[in-house]
């Protein structure tokens, strides 16, 4: 017996007696009995590269790639170039390079298992993973697992969103996964730990361990996985989060293409309960992990009428004490890593913001004074503060999508403004953790593009197929 699964049931044995793991898995079970509402989480059989010379499927670090809604055009031909099984051609479909991009990524798919690039696990397994990776100047590490969830409606409480979607990304997803009838990346979910943190204390302990995998991707985060196929062990995740709340952090437009998706298969044929089809693969965190990093989501006003411009420089000015700042000497990105240092972290209900370009190169830190008394936490947040008191009033509705870009990188939204593609710009805090967790526990959704969490889980490390059962 390997190092690594002694030390997972050394570790099971420490925490749970065998008596306490009878319970909490019995206690589960009556649950689902009596039809309470939990958290369903499943192992299930993974599909992951498998890398040996015969196969040709090539370095893993270069086939994997970020989720497919920040893959720009230009990073698409990059890793398109970095190898040829990177996962891109098959998470990224509707940019695809044939007539038919979703058939073209199943086509793909098909190939890559006949020839032993993509193969499926023996047994049932839960993912944990590390994910290293800088922030702010610094090296960090974030720890979870990957697992089977099965899919629950919004209305059971059970599974969180925070922002709405767009349809036809939605649309997107559902067609890949009836072409392809698999899913490429996991969807990020959080979750608060109980009071000894007996998910935080598995996951690392886990992590103590050899690692199934260890890469190096280019330009994401370094990722080493462990495969965990103890049942024992398994078993204590799933009781442990059975009465969680899990809240989508990134993912939100995957989650709903997999419900639109079940629904689609229900309605012509009855669906067992261990089809793979009733889960989505998600990479659950805790909210207290160090590693769990939240960044502001920036508005930059492009091409605004001059009138539309001009109104909200004006509630700017008369709704803000402005500080002006002057950046340090540099480029965009150390010049946007201080300014958002300088922005700090929101304290109580204060609304505060970067604002660039109010006037010809000026950086200024506005801080909202004698706004109106929001009505809930939601409408406190900065970015409806933002947007109900000063963009709205000034860009009218139906031209917003075409006025306001929202991007998660300041350096890029600087560079804008500077170059002139934008004529103004606000660089925005990270929403608490815990204000966050207030307004989604209360069934309220922030404006989109209101929160960042980074990095996001890359796609390709595990697949999860969507024919059969887990």
């Amino acid at each position: 017996m390997s190092q690594v699964m002694n030390a997972r049931r050394r570790y099971t044995r420490t925490i749970f007696s065998r008596q306490r793991l009878r319970s909490a898995v019995l206690s589960v079970s009556e649950s689902f009995q009596n039809g309470n509402v939990m958290a369903e989480i499943r192992p299930f059989r993974g599909i992951r590269y498998a890398h040996s010379p015969e196969n040709g499927a090539g370095d893993l670090a270069l086939n994997l790639c970020p989720p497919f809604d920040v893959i720009t055009p230009a990073l698409q031909k990059e890793l398109y170039a970095r190898s040829p099984h990177n996962i891109v051609r098959l998470e990224l479909a509707r940019r695809g390079l044939g007539d038919d991009p979703y058939l073209s990524a199943a086509e793909t798919q098909r190939e890559w298992t006949d020839s032993g690039v993509l193969r499926r696990d023996a047994e049932p397994s839960i993912y944990v993973t590390e994910e290293t990776f800088r922030f702010a100047g610094q090296d960090l590490v974030r720890r979870g697992f990957i697992s089977a969830l099965r899919l629950e409606e919004y209305d059971r409480d059970i599974v969180l969103p925070h922002e709405n979607t767009r349809s036809e990304w939605v649309k997107d997803r559902v067609r890949l996964m009836g072409v392809a009838q698999a899913n490429y990346s996991p969807l990020l979910m959080v979750f608060r730990d109980d009071l000894r943190s007996t998910v935080g204390s598995m996951v690392r302990a886990i992590a103590g361990g050899e690692p199934t995998i260890s890469v190096e991707p280019p330009d994401m985060s370094t990722l080493r996985m462990w495969r965990v196929t103890d049942p024992g062990t398994q078993q204590v995740l799933a009781a442990s989060l059975a009465d969680s709340q899990l809240f989508i952090a990134d993912g939100h437009h995957r989650y709903e293409a997999a419900l639109r998706y079940r629904s689609l298969i229900r309605s012509g044929r009855e669906v067992e309960h261990d089809e793979s089809i009733n889960y989505r693969m998600v990479l659950l965190v805790s909210v207290d992990e160090p590693g769990l990093i939240t960044r502001g989501y920036h508005r930059a006003i492009a091409k605004p009428h001059e009138s539309e411009l001009t109104e909200l420089k004006r509630l700017v000015k008369q709704r803000c004490s402005l500080q002006p700042w002057t950046p340090p000497s540099g480029s965009s990105e150390e010049v946007s890593l201080a300014f958002a240092s300088a922005l700090g972290h929101r304290q109580d209900s204060e609304v505060v913001f970067g604002v660039i370009g109010l006037e010809p190169g000026s950086f200024h830190i506005a801080t909202a004074e004698n706004l109106p008394e929001a009505e809930n936490l939601l409408k406190g947040s900065e970015y409806s503060r933002l947007h109900d008191l000063f963009i709205d009033p000034a860009v009218p509705e139906e031209r917003r999508d075409e006025v306001v870009d929202v991007q998660h990188d300041l350096a890029r939204v600087l560079d804008s403004v500077q170059n002139g593609a934008a004529s103004i710009a606000f660089a925005m805090r990270p929403i608490p953790m815990q204000e966050f967790i207030g307004i989604v526990t209360r069934g309220w959704r922030l404006p989109p593009k209101a929160t960042n969490f980074f990095p996001k889980p890359s796609a390709g490390a595990v697949l999860q197929t969507l024919e059969g059962n887990l």
